[in-house]
């Protein structure tokens, strides 16, 4: 089965890492692009078995494109540098942020295993858990269990 993400990250080092790391692991990626427009007509014209949001676009957050995957019933996973501010708008809802610097490696295998359908509860070891409401954002720089 191939499996499609949606890529959104305006950093084009950062895009091209995760570009680079989700077609190793077998994904069709869509994109990457950089603000919400070019992600907003890629959701019209197909529909993505998850996403990977960046949640800062320059002068933009990606709020527009969570708000059309709830619609589309897409999970995704907001990525971020500033993951307090992403908790702070309430805009994760019950989605997972992670936190960059990142893991690829275990970024995809989480990316996995929410495609599989099981419940991924991640237990950061870490200075940064739960931020409440069964809502995660964990650091895969310090390492997670699943």
């Amino acid at each position: 089965m191939i499996k499609t993400i949606l890529i959104v990250e305006d950093d084009p080092f950062i895009a091209t890492d995760l570009q680079d790391t989700f077609e190793d692991a077998g994904f069709t990626v869509l994109g990457p692009v950089a603000s919400v427009d070019p992600g907003l007509l890629i959701l019209k014209e197909t529909r993505p078995d998850i996403a990977m949001l960046d949640y800062n676009l320059g002068r933009e957050t990606s709020i527009p494109l969570a708000q059309q995957l709830d619609i589309k019933d897409v999970p995704y996973i907001f990525l971020s540098g500033q993951v307090e501010r992403v908790i702070a708008s309430g805009a994760h809802k019950d989605n997972i942020v992670i936190s960059k610097p990142f893991n690829p490696e275990a970024l995809v295998s989480h990316i996995e295993s929410m495609l599989v359908g099981r419940r991924v509860r991640n237990r950061c070891l870490g200075e940064r858990c739960s931020y409440g409401e069964g809502r995660f954002a964990t650091d895969f720089n310090r390492g997670c269990e699943t």
